[in-house]
């Protein structure tokens, strides 16, 4: 029976085709046309357009290729083309038998969709302030972390990358700190999971991502998006497209040491011969000329290969995606690898249900010879790593051969050690394994009502080891060490949603949701440290017995109650309202939820009868909002009264208190207001203006207790704090045509802070800082320079008078520590970028840059140092310094003189210096192969491409990278308010050069 349909099928289709073919041949210059359908910007083909003759019924779509036929019976039928998204095409037949297609975007017919919170919405009926950053705005920087390409891409977000070494994370502040002890991080949402780990995803896995900076738009997370929030969208397949795709790129990296130079062994010897007393001190010296940036650093290679697949048939859509990234740091000894793999699926059961699964797994190790970057600044140049005979130098033999005056190898460097001895045994590895399952559906009760479900679980596994051997220094007294530690991270994420979405007639739209959230967190680790390690050995079993074993536990919990509503009428007026409910287990019962709103709205003033005769303006729109979220302390048990039980007595644990209760400790709450203007004018300039105003109060901090208290501080709500800035984002199409496009991206962000208040109007200090009312929280406070005596050459710091007035001293403890009235933040920042593309040939740059902000250079301490450290090697003299040398000299530096003259060389605003810059972070070069050629190697796309990364650097800072100086620590909160913004022997961002291509099938 099976057959017999077959084969009726097969008579029928060819009598169909038959009749076609007759009815064709009598018709007047009746014609096959064929052609393809492609972007216009991009050259993609274009899958499903709709083609027809005007006027009549004849149509046709495009296949997977872009390609379609139709037949036309008159030379004077006009043929039409859409899709979705583009403009219109229409084309006279004429005698043509071929006939291509470029469409053009339609701005207007295809609103750009943005994600927000807990959803999606078109850009022209936002009122919150959210920046969107396209997949292909992140491929100019090869890094395995996602926080890096951010880096001048939004304005009002602050990105710096912390360390040159690879895998190193950067610091992100949205429209400055809104805290001065607590959580300054933004909230990382990924695929709709709320506090997901940024870091553990590939950058080729994402589509997309909005950073939301205002409280309209963050409110949503309630008390988790204070300090803005970044949500990125993995990518998922496009419908009725399968493409292959692979990816990779080649390239080296090399250490930019920027303004700073240390001196040879000739300069060196010169600076110290009017001061340097040392009996080793000789032209023996001169012998040797070591440079220890050469020895331990390397030209380090980056690679980085993915491939992913993606297909979506109408019923399933998936997307998989395997990556691998390597990087050899360029400071010798260090290599990085991580490989991520994701797995996106969505079945479509029905027209009602869709079920969703993203799963991912990451694997990030680490393995560390790596060469002290310490040592590199530091280290003398009279000093060889190597013995006479070629064997390493130890350090305090040297010392020994030369304090005695004797012949043979010596070593003038302070500590007698040389880091390269234990580099030759020494090594810590370490390895990171995190898996990610996210399941749920969306079930479309009817027309306008649907129920989302997301369920999140995550567990992460960090295994670290560090072997010391026994004929190290480090290891002599133990005979050897071995460390083993773990930890285990488990987060779980279940969110019920409800949404609501109705049109009423044509000029009424309502959205809304409601929703239920739950989020837990557990952490478990246990270290223990070996010693008496046979040499070579990597297993703890071998150990003559333990050195030291610990381990803890910690664990916190929220709980969420949401709801949101939006309101449109007639695409012009605009209104939200959101209200968010937390229970965070971090505080007491008393005081364990807290409540936080948003409202906002918006003017599409464009669409007003009385704006349709301005030819020139496209669109014009006003925003306002005002809304408030919170912040809980770093400690997951702040609020609670705690007892250490890691104390002994005689063998017998004992219970010893460390933390005193606050049942009155409460949220950290912020209040934000924001007015914005977005146009386009000549459908060419874009222009977004947001000013907004953040206050903070009850504010979390943690106060130091005396020691007689037996306690060492207690978090506590104890002021106010304001932020507020200006935000420019300007975008503009400067040439577009067929064959040549030209844009130009640029954006700004100014941001000031102000203390308003302290509790009992007190000072805290921290670090070089000094918290007080009505100053700015990152002002440097310390002893204030006062330059160099012309008489002397002494160095002279500014005293106060009870009277309030200022003298000069050159006595250091005579000085007063005062406000400088600089701050590590910038007064402005931001980035630029353009592209420029000719045919199938494209040149893009990525400029990043920071103005007004200090930098406290403590570095300085040692090696600009004026004989304080003559163990040192010591740093020159950058344009624009000098050295007093005789009476009279108006110079930067005292004299010089062994041990230091008068403490010059100690803490003050000397060492502070600006650290505006100007980079060039990126240049890239690129070129898609023409369609003729693609044909004959049947493949549907290749790029091949060569760029530049961290290229150029405009700075007046005498280090090595003003940008990694800039957000200090990357440890504990009490360690990044002593650090930030300043700069001690960095390891510096390192320039890049990479070869990639990218290949589809």
């Amino acid at each position: 029976m099976k057959k017999t349909c077959k084969r009726l099928s097969r008579v029928l289709s060819i009598a169909l085709v038959l009749v076609l073919f007759a009815a064709n041949a009598i018709a007047q210059n009746g014609r096959t046309i064929t052609g393809v359908v492609t972007d216009a910007s991009s050259g993609e083909t274009i899958i499903g357009a709709n083609l027809w003759i005007k006027g009549t019924t004849v149509g046709t779509t495009t296949d997977f290729d872009g390609k379609y036929t139709i037949e036309s019976e008159n030379e004077s039928d006009i043929l039409v083309v859409s899709f979705i998204g583009y403009q219109s095409q229409e084309i006279a037949v004429g005698n043509q038998t071929a006939i291509d297609f470029k469409l053009e975007s339609d701005t207007e017919s295809l609103e750009e969709v943005v994600v927000v919170a807990y959803g999606t919405q078109k850009k022209s009926n936002l009122t919150g302030s959210v920046a969107s950053v396209k997949a292909d705005k992140l491929k100019d920087v090869t890094t395995p972390r996602v926080e890096n390409l951010l880096q001048g891409k939004a304005s009002g977000v602050y990105v710096s990358t912390t360390s040159g070494q690879p895998g190193s994370k950067a610091k992100i502040r949205i429209r400055g700190k809104g805290s001065l002890n607590s959580e300054v991080d933004p909230l990382w949402v990924v695929d709709g999971v709320v506090g997901a780990d940024g870091s553990a995803i590939s950058p080729n896995e994402i589509e997309n991502i909005s950073i939301l900076k205002d409280a309209s738009a963050t409110a949503l997370y309630g008390s988790r998006g204070s300090n803005g929030v970044i949500i990125v969208t993995t990518k998922s397949a496009k419908k009725g497209r399968e493409v292959l795709s692979v990816n990779a790129n080649y390239g080296v990296n090399i250490l930019t040491l920027g303004n700073f130079e240390l001196m040879n062994t000739q300069e060196l010897y010169d600076y110290h011969k009017s001061w340097n007393t040392k009996p080793w001190f000789t032209e023996r010296l001169l012998e040797t000329d070591t440079d220890w940036f050469d020895v331990g650093t390397q030209t380090g290679k980056v690679q980085n290969y993915n491939v992913s697949f993606s297909g979506n048939n109408g019923k399933v859509s998936t997307f998989l995606l395997a990556d691998y990234y390597n990087e050899t740091g360029s400071v010798k000894g260090y290599e990085y690898d991580k490989y991520t793999m994701r797995a996106n699926i969505d079945y479509k059961v029905n027209d009602k249900l869709t079920l969703k699964a993203k799963l991912s797994g990451y694997v990030k190790k680490s393995d560390s010879k790596q060469h002290s970057v310490y040592s590199l600044y530091h280290y003398m140049p009279w000093d060889s790593p190597y013995t006479m005979d070629g064997q390493v130098m130890k350090g305090d033999e040297g010392t020994d051969a030369l304090s005695e005056g004797t012949e043979g190898d010596y070593w003038t460097g302070r500590d007698g050690s040389n880091y390269m001895y234990n580099l030759q045994w020494n090594w810590s590895r370490s390895r990171v394994v995190g898996g990610d399952v996210n399941m749920g559906f969306n079930y479309k009760i009817n027309d306008y009502l649907t129920f989302e479900s997301t369920n999140n679980y995550n567990y992460t596994h960090y295994f670290g080891e560090g072997y010391t051997d026994a004929r190290s220094t480090a290891g002599e007294s133990d005979n050897g060490t071995l460390s083993n530690n773990n930890y285990n991270v488990t987060k779980r994420f279940t969110n019920q949603m409800l949404k609501f979405n109705n049109a009423i007639g044509d000029d009424h739209n309502l959205t809304a949701m409601v929703g239920y959230e739950y989020s837990d967190y557990f952490y478990e680790s246990s270290d223990v440290t070996g010693k008496g390690i046979p040499m070579g050995t990597e297993v703890l079993n071998v150990a003559a017995e333990p050195k030291a074993v610990g381990g803890t536990k910690s664990e916190w919990a929220m709980e969420s109650y949401l709801f949101n509503t939006n309101y449109i009428y007639k695409n012009r007026y605009m209104g939200q309202f959101s209200f968010r409910r937390d229970g965070s287990s971090r505080f007491g019962e008393d005081n364990r939820f807290g409540n936080f709103f948003t409202v906002s709205a918006g003017w599409s003033i464009h669409e007003e009868d009385f704006m349709q005769d301005i030819s020139w303006l496209n669109s014009l729109k006003l925003r306002a909002s005002y809304g408030s979220v919170g912040n809980m302390p770093t400690s997951y048990y702040g609020s609670y009264g705690l007892y250490e039980i890691n104390r002994h007595y005689v063998g017998v644990p004992a219970a010893f208190p460390s933390n005193p209760e606050n049942t009155k400790l409460t949220w950290e709450k912020t209040y934000m207001s924001n007015f914005a203007i977005d146009a386009r004018i000549f459908n060419r300039v874009n222009l977004s203006v947001d000013l907004y105003d953040r206050n903070t109060s009850d504010l979390l901090y943690y106060v130091a207790f005396p020691a007689v208290s037996g306690y060492s501080g207690q978090w506590q709500n104890i002021g106010k704090l304001n932020n507020k800035g200006i935000e420019i984002t300007l975008s503009t199409d400067i040439i577009k045509t067929d064959d040549l496009i030209w844009d130009f991206d640029f954006n700004i962000g100014f941001n000031k802070n102000e203390i308003k208040e302290m509790y009992n109007g007190n000072k805290q200090d921290a670090g070089y800082k000094r918290y007080t009312e009505g100053r700015d929280m990152d002002e440097f406070y310390m002893y204030e320079w006062a330059g160099v005596d012309p008489a002397t050459g002494n160095p002279l710091w500014y005293k106060e008078n009870e009277d309030g007035t200022k003298e000069k001293t050159d006595t250091y403890a005579e000085a007063t520590e005062n406000y400088t009235g600089k701050s590590s933040s910038p007064d402005f920042f931001g980035g630029f970028s353009t592209s420029v593309s000719y045919k199938n040939l494209s040149l893009s740059a990525n400029f990043g840059y920071s103005y007004g902000n200090y930098i406290y250079h403590s570095a300085r301490e040692t090696f600009d140092s004026d004989g304080g450290y003559a163990t040192f090697n010591s740093m020159k003299l950058q344009d624009g310094w000098s050295r007093w040398e005789k009476p009279g000299d108006i110079a930067t530096h005292p004299r010089t003189l062994d041990g230091g003259n008068n403490f010059a060389h100690k803490p003050s605003s000397r060492y502070l210096e600006d650290g505006s810059y100007l980079k060039l972070r990126n240049v890239t070069l690129s070129y898609n192969l023409p369609e003729s050629v693609l044909s004959k190697l049947n493949v549907k796309g290749l790029k091949l491409y060569v760029s530049g990364e961290n290229l150029w650097t405009l700075t007046d800072f005498s280090g090595a990278d003003p940008e990694v100086a800039v957000v200090g620590d990357t440890g504990s909160y009490s360690s990044r308010i002593y650090t930030e913004g300043t700069a001690g022997a960095l390891y510096p961002m390192s320039r890049k050069f990479m070869f990639g291509l990218n290949l589809q099938f």
